[in-house]
C-alpha cells in the first residue's frame, strides 16, 4: 500500500449485498438510459418511472465502462467447456470436469453476482492462465453479470 499516506483512511462497508456494481442510469433527458447494467433492471426502471428506457449515448464514460475494467490476469472465456488446469465459475448444478479448479459454484444468479469478483481475484491468487465462466441466463441480473464477464474477457 505504498500509495497510501499516514493520513489516508479506508472505509470498508463489508461485502456488497448484490456483488456487482450498481446500475447507472442517465436521467438527463425525457427517457432514462442505462449506462451500466446492474441489479436494477430495465423492467424495474420502466415500472417505477412509467417511462420507456432508451438506448444510451455510447460516448458517455461511466465507472466500470472500460473494456478491461474487470479483467483478471487470467484469460476469461465465456460458455466454453473447461479443460484441466482451467478455473471455473458456474452455477452449482454445472459439473466440474476432472482437473478443473472450481473458483465458485453459486446456487443461483443472485449469488453468482455476489461471488463474481472474488472468484476472479481467486484466479489471480492461484496464478491461473485461463478461467471459463458458464454464464447464467435466467434473468436481467444475468445480463449485468454477462456484461462484467465480457469486459473481463477482453
Amino acid at each position: 500500500k505504498d500509495y497510501l499516506n499516514e493520513n489516508d483512511l479506508i472505509l470498508d462497508g463489508g461485502p456488497s449485498q448484490v456483488g456487482i456494481e450498481s446500475t447507472i442510469i442517465d436521467c438527463t433527458s425525457r427517457a432514462p438510459a442505462i449506462l451500466r447494467p446492474g441489479a436494477i433492471t430495465p423492467a424495474m426502471i420502466e415500472q417505477s418511472t412509467k417511462l420507456k428506457i432508451k438506448n444510451p449515448e455510447t460516448s458517455i464514460r461511466v465507472s466500470g465502462s472500460l473494456e478491461n475494467h474487470y479483467a483478471p490476469k487470467a484469460k476469461v472465456i465465456l460458455d466454453q467447456t473447461p479443460t484441466a488446469g482451467d478455473g471455473l465459475i458456474a452455477l452449482k448444478d454445472f459439473p466440474t470436469p476432472a482437473g478443473v479448479i472450481r473458483l465458485a459454484e453459486p446456487k443461483d444468479t443472485a449469488e453468482y453476482a455476489k461471488v463474481l469478483y472474488s472468484a476472479l481475484r481467486l484466479a489471480d491468487d492461484k496464478s491461473l492462465t485461463q478461467v471459463v465462466a458458464i454464464t447464467p441466463k435466467d434473468s436481467e441480473l444475468a445480463l449485468a453479470i454477462v456484461d462484467r464477464l465480457k469486459r473481463a474477457s477482453n
